[in-house]
């Protein structure tokens, strides 16, 4: 899969880090120094990671094909076991969010507070956002936008959310429903506006970008959700779309690209389940049967000593010696780079 490097976010995302004071000379520093580590293969990486993924809830609203079957049954992409029940729904416990962030927060860059779900879902959601805020550290979520309101909207930002990614793949009822199985469009679009209005009429700043999944049946629409975005103010995104489940002999393969023997994500970015697993990367919360560095118990577990305990510096170990061709789940994933899942 293509990478997309998203600069011009990252950029936005730094200063608007300065301007909040989310970021320090450490935070850079550990920045530099996992990438470092990357870069050198060194068994151990940093104390911490720079990026945190918290799967909050896998719960989901909108039943899109590629992620899910009609009745919300998650995807399995773990061909040894196919059975598409294997994958288990839960909530992560808001108390075991805030441990998590708060052991990190001296080093920690952002907390992305979504994998596989959608995070409107989460009751507690503008809390965990709030305590990322609290304690410096900036957050962000991807959502399909449907279930914004004026109340949830407003909690989210008053909370200090940082990034809002937002998927609008069509401008019209017959091409969004063609990949999102239970939206409405029109509605959605009234979601964006109104969170465009609250994002500015509070002074809140938030960063909010326009995720276009692109296919040949909906190519035709983007100039017209690039002109809603321009009215509105926000910035855009265009990636290649997943065809499988449903549109795999009306759409291109996914585009593939030469990949790098290894993944960064062992050294950079840390990845709990709802129900507390540490995993290797945010596919493996789709990989059945995914084994955990170790799972993580609320104000007990040390998130720096499973950061570079035994399981997780014999897994970058056999990725630095042997590549993603070792690991069933690393062998079969074409995607690069810490953020291609944001």
């Amino acid at each position: 899969m293509k990478h997309n490097h998203y600069l011009r976010l990252k950029v936005q995302l730094f200063f608007k880090a300065i301007q909040r004071r989310k970021i320090t000379l450490r935070k850079i520093a550990n920045v530099f120094c996992c990438s470092l580590a990357y870069a050198l293969k060194w068994e151990k990486s940093t104390s911490f990671p720079f990026i945190l993924s918290l799967e909050l809830w896998n719960e989901c609203n909108a039943g899109c094909l590629f992620c899910r079957d009609a009745k919300g049954t998650i995807y399995n992409l773990n061909p040894d076991f196919p059975s598409k029940g294997a994958i288990s729904k839960g909530q992560m416990p808001p108390a075991m969010a805030m441990d998590i962030i708060s052991q990190m927060k001296k080093d920690v860059l952002i907390a992305v507070l979504y994998t596989n779900g959608e995070p409107l879902l989460y009751k507690e959601l503008p809390a965990v956002v709030r305590h990322a805020t609290a304690n410096g550290v900036m957050s962000m979520i991807a959502t399909n936008g449907l279930l914004f309101n004026a109340d949830n909207a407003r909690q989210v930002l008053e909370a200090g959310i940082d990034f809002i990614k937002i998927q609008l793949s069509g401008y019209t009822q017959d091409i969004y429903s063609i990949q999102i199985r239970y939206g409405h469009v029109e509605k959605l679009k009234d979601n964006i506006r109104m969170l465009a209005r609250l994002n500015k009429e509070g002074n809140h700043r938030a960063l909010i970008m326009i995720d276009y999944i692109l296919y040949k049946y909906n190519a035709h629409q983007l100039p017209l959700v690039k002109q809603f975005c321009d009215e509105l103010g926000l910035m855009m995104n265009v990636r290649s779309g997943n065809p499988r489940w449903g549109l795999e002999d009306k759409e291109n393969p996914l585009p593939t690209a030469t990949l790098p023997m290894s993944c960064d994500w062992l050294w950079k970015a840390m990845q709990v389940n709802f129900n507390g697993d540490v995993l290797q990367c945010c596919e493996a919360v789709i990989w059945s049967n995914s084994k955990p560095y170790e799972t993580f118990k609320t104000g007990q577990t040390k998130v720096r000593d499973v950061w570079n305990g035994p399981a997780a510096t014999a897994t970058r170990q056999t990725m630095a010696t042997q590549g993603r061709k070792a690991m069933p789940i690393c062998a079969q994933c074409q995607r690069q780079g810490v953020c291609f899942k944001w």
